[in-house]
C-alpha cells in the first residue's frame, strides 16, 4: 500500500511538471507565429507597387504629424496545434493589424513634405510604412510592429 501511494504521488508530481513545461511552449509558439505574420507584413510593404502605395485606396493611409489616419483589420495570425476537440484544425490566434504611412519631411508639398527644389533636387518621394499587430496571449495583450521605408 505504501509503495502504491508513493508511485501515485510520484506520478502526480511528474504530471504537474510536464504540464508546467507545456505552458511556456504555447507562449513561444504564439510569439513565433506572430513574428512570422509580421514577416508577411514587411514583405507586403516592400512589394506593393508604388502607385498603389500612394493611391487613395492604399492599405497604408497617409498620416501627418497632426492627424493619424490608419486602417485596422482583424486577421488570423496563425493556428496552434489541435488541443481541443472543438477546433479540429487547431486553435486560431487572432490579432488586429493597424497600418499607416508617413511622408518624409524632404518630400515636395504635393507628396506630404516641405521640401523644395533646393533641398530635394532629385524629386525623391520617401514614405515610412508602419504596421502594428496586437494580439492576446492569455490575459496579456502584446504588440509587434514593423516599419519599412519606401522611396521612388
Amino acid at each position: 500500500m505504501l509503495g502504491l501511494s508513493l508511485l501515485t504521488v510520484l506520478g502526480l508530481v511528474l504530471l504537474k511538471l510536464s504540464l508546467n513545461i507545456l505552458a511556456p511552449r504555447q507562449w513561444i509558439l504564439q510569439q513565433s507565429v506572430a513574428d512570422a505574420y509580421m514577416s508577411y507584413e514587411r514583405s507586403y510593404a516592400e512589394r506593393i507597387p508604388f502607385e498603389n502605395l500612394v493611391a487613395d485606396s492604399s492599405p497604408w493611409p497617409a498620416s501627418t504629424a497632426l492627424t493619424i489616419n490608419s486602417t485596422t483589420s482583424s486577421v488570423e495570425v496563425g493556428r496552434l496545434p489541435r488541443l481541443l476537440p472543438d477546433y479540429p484544425d487547431g486553435v486560431p490566434i487572432m490579432g488586429t493589424v493597424t497600418r499607416t504611412r508617413f511622408a518624409d519631411p524632404g518630400n515636395y508639398p504635393i507628396d506630404g513634405g516641405t521640401g523644395t527644389l533646393a533641398t530635394n533636387p532629385a524629386a525623391m518621394k520617401v514614405w515610412k510604412l508602419q504596421s502594428v499587430l496586437t494580439y492576446k496571449v492569455g490575459e496579456r495583450t502584446y504588440a509587434k510592429s514593423r516599419t519599412v521605408l519606401r522611396s521612388q
